[in-house]
């Protein structure tokens, strides 16, 4: 595994805590889904914003993480709809970006945290795990 032991084994509070990875990288939507499912969260990926709304609107997940420069779409739109979506239907969502740029300003607002790219698997699982562990305590 690619941990370092850091976290425990089962942690109950990830069981099917839904996420949505938007990413125009086939191979960092596939990387991400399964150390994901490995922790036991559902994961549903998407390719571009209007495909991550619809499976946002339709599925309701508990965390996003996207990609900031997604080709031919806003993600500031993006996270902006979603928040609104999330809104309507009395729920909370976690939106994390995932960026090339190393400067916080270039992110838009409505984001919860930032990891560029390539990830550090470590840091981004383990920093994920103590976000899900507080979006299920409230």
């Amino acid at each position: 595994m690619y941990l370092n032991n850091r976290l425990p084994a089962n942690l109950q509070s990830l069981q099917r805590l839904r996420i949505l990875v938007v990413d125009s990288s086939d191979d960092y939507c596939y990387m991400i889904t399964v150390l994901l499912q490995l922790y036991g969260m559902e994961v549903l990926t998407a390719s571009s914003a209007q495909q991550a709304l619809k499976i946002f609107i339709k599925w309701q997940p508990d965390i996003l993480v996207s990609e900031i420069a997604l080709p031919n779409d806003d993600s500031c739109t993006l996270i902006r709809q979603v928040r609104t979506k999330a809104g309507e239907h009395g729920k909370m969502v976690t939106a994390i970006a995932l960026t090339d740029y190393n400067n916080q300003n270039d992110l838009c607002d409505g984001f919860d945290m930032q990891f560029s790219k390539p990830l550090n698997l470590d840091e981004f699982v383990t920093k994920l795990v103590c976000l899900a562990i507080c979006y299920c305590s409230i």
